[in-house]
């Protein structure tokens, strides 16, 4: 897998012809998706460099194939909250979507032992991700920041 940019493209191709056709008619072009879009890749960047996972160094518009749908999903669904009057248009399936999208990025962020990894982009970002700490390896004893008391 690699790391690659989201296009609005990408989005609109989740959508029915029709579905594509009644949207144009509305907004009359993708300049709104466009905006929500950038700020879903920057979410997804932020949950990865949260979770101490290293970012792409190469560009600040791309994320990791693996996150791909997700990041799809939540910009899908943000679009269409952005017009009222489609509600037909938000399917249980595609809030089910969005919502299975943010759990999976809070779990990557969450920096917790079993959280999910992420791939590393051909060329990381040598800037530093916020980490719960180091264990400090001691004879017979590992300790980490959380069990200090005793020092």
């Amino acid at each position: 897998m690699a790391w690659n940019e989201i296009k609005t493209d990408d989005v609109l191709n989740e959508f029915t012809p029709a579905e594509k056709a009644m949207l144009n008619n509305i907004q009359g072009n993708d300049g709104q998706l466009a905006s929500i879009l950038a700020k879903v890749i920057g979410k997804v960047r932020g949950s990865i460099k949260a979770g101490g996972n290293q970012l792409d160094f190469k560009t600040d518009q791309t994320i990791p194939d693996q996150l791909a749908d997700e990041a799809i999903a939540i910009a899908r669904w943000r679009w269409l909250s952005s017009f009222p009057a489609l509600k037909a248009f938000k399917t249980d399936e595609r809030k089910k979507a969005n919502d299975d999208a943010l759990a999976l990025l809070e779990r990557i962020s969450s920096q917790a032992s079993d959280r999910p990894r992420v791939e590393l982009p051909a060329i990381t970002d040598a800037t530093p991700s916020p980490i719960i700490g180091p264990a400090i390896k001691r004879p017979h004893r590992i300790i980490s920041r959380h069990d200090q008391e005793g020092l």
